[in-house]
């Protein structure tokens, strides 16, 4: 019974996940077209203020729990990888004449390098960490 019920509930989150996927693929054209080159940001200190506030939080949470060896690195490590990877995005796509050479460096030698390291160590932590639960079986 128990089996059932998770099977279930398992077939109906890959359905809300394809559901999801199938309703963005014409969300993005309609943006694609629809959007304006350019355009005033309303908040935009506060906006890259959190948002960097948010990447050191998860930079040292991802940290503190690497040096205390707790299975949840894999999964701050690897959410961090992808705020870094947005943070390049953004920095990049909305730099103007004078900052993008600043932007791209950053992205380049800092930003992706770093994202990559954490999102090959946590899937590397993550093989193991199955691995050793499969032995265990």
């Amino acid at each position: 019974m128990l089996e059932r019920w998770l099977w279930r509930t398992y077939r109906l989150r890959m359905a809300v996940l394809l559901l999801g996927a199938v309703l963005l693929m014409p969300w993005i054209v309609y943006l694609s077209v629809s959007l304006p080159r350019r355009y005033v940001a309303h908040n935009w200190d506060r906006t890259w203020v959190g948002f960097d506030v948010l990447l050191l939080a998860m930079l040292l949470l991802t940290a503190v729990l690497g040096l205390r060896r707790r299975p949840l690195v894999v999964v701050t490590g690897f959410a961090t990888g992808l705020l870094l990877i947005c943070d390049a995005w953004f920095d990049v796509m909305t730099a103007d004449a004078d900052d993008i050479a600043l932007s791209l460096l950053t992205a380049l030698v800092v930003e992706l390098p770093l994202a990559a390291l954490l999102i090959a160590a946590s899937l590397q932590r993550f093989r193991t960490l199955v691995g050793a639960v499969a032995h265990d079986v």
